[in-house]
């Protein structure tokens, strides 16, 4: 059972705990979508265990620098090929705590050891990588920025954008409400009803310990009639509120890379964001960087006086030029495809 109909198996492994997050989550998506286009079978696994079972795959495709070294272990020890790929947080010395890089460290030279390719997927990770290793880059490590459905996404000018700040966040745990600056941005949102009073704020994403702590600072801010939850919603929604908004909050304390930043931008939004990690790959010079982002009242001042100087139309085709040039989905299959050739 090496192969279905002739076609090598690509076993595409992630630690999540439901594989329906496989055919939700956009970079899952992408990845799997972009190997069975250059005609793999993927068979996707949330259980390491599933590696031993050697004569049902070819290459074991795995997402993230920990839990996948135990799957490229086993993939290896039956001389199967490994890719690893996914954003690497706690390689970043200012947003890890010390237990957490020393932790990443160890596992990212692990995993890396056992990979043929390790796809990185900003310039941030990529200097991150290199601090381990002496400031070389090993030779099996290759930047392959994530991308975006850039066809779906792209703005069309007859679309009428609406008063809206928007920003998209999985807040099932608590963690990634701090992590995705979804406090800061209710917080700068607070300042900027002062300037902008007609605007309101919609958070979409999975709803949970994250958004009750949300949702606690929005009830003592006074702000229930302006902040709104959409909850889990479909792709078709989630790209007609990226379309319509024209502000959208990436305020993270660190990116692996970005890719709902650069969603945003490709949809005609002004993304105001930390510039952390991989956002200086997925927003470039475009949108609004904030250098301290704890400074709620600067940081709403800023975004009103960019408001009254911005030539909309040129901000938007300048941010889709910029995002159809580095993070088409063409761009990460044309690496991907030159990869396994070599493989």
């Amino acid at each position: 059972m090496k192969s279905y109909k002739g076609k090598k198996v690509v076993l595409f492994y992630s630690s999540v705990q439901d594989k329906k997050l496989f055919s939700i989550q956009g970079f899952y998506k992408t990845d799997i979508s972009i190997l069975e286009d250059l005609g793999y079978t993927v068979v996707t696994s949330n259980r390491i265990r599933d590696f031993l079972h050697f004569r049902k795959y070819d290459i074991a495709f795995l997402y993230f620098y920990r839990y996948g070294l135990f799957s490229a272990i086993l993939a290896k020890l039956f001389g199967k090929q490994v890719i690893f790929t996914g954003g690497i947080d706690n390689l970043a010395r200012e947003y890890a705590s010390r237990k957490n890089y020393f932790i990443q460290k160890h596992f990212f030279r692990f995993c890396n050891l056992f990979s043929d390719v390790s796809l990185i997927v900003s310039t941030a990770d990529q200097e991150n990588i290199k601090q381990i290793y002496a400031g070389r880059l090993p030779k099996n490590n290759l930047l392959c920025f994530h991308s975006i459905d850039t066809e779906r996404l792209k703005y069309i000018p007859n679309i009428p954008k609406k008063n809206v700040f928007l920003t998209i966040a999985w807040m099932t745990k608590a963690e990634n409400v701090y992590r995705k600056g979804i406090l800061r941005s209710i917080r700068v949102f607070k300042e900027l009803t002062a300037y902008m009073p007609e605007y309101t704020f919609y958070i979409i994403g999975p709803l949970g310990e994250g958004s009750d702590i949300a949702m606690q600072l929005i009830e003592k801010s006074g702000l229930e009639d302006k902040v709104f939850f959409t909850g889990t919603i479909s792709e078709a929604e989630k790209i007609n509120y990226l379309k319509t908004s024209k502000y959208y909050f990436q305020l993270s304390e660190y990116e692996g890379f970005g890719i709902a930043a650069t969603e945003a931008l490709m949809a005609g939004n002004i993304v105001i964001h930390s510039g952390k990690g991989g956002l200086k790959d997925a927003v470039g010079n475009h949108g609004i960087c904030i250098e301290n982002i704890e400074d709620y009242p600067a940081i709403a001042r800023q975004i009103y006086n960019h408001s009254s100087t911005l030539n909309g139309k040129q901000h938007i085709e300048e941010g889709i030029q910029y995002v159809e040039k580095n993070f088409s989905y063409s761009n990460r299959k044309n690496t991907i495809s030159k990869i396994l050739r070599r493989l």
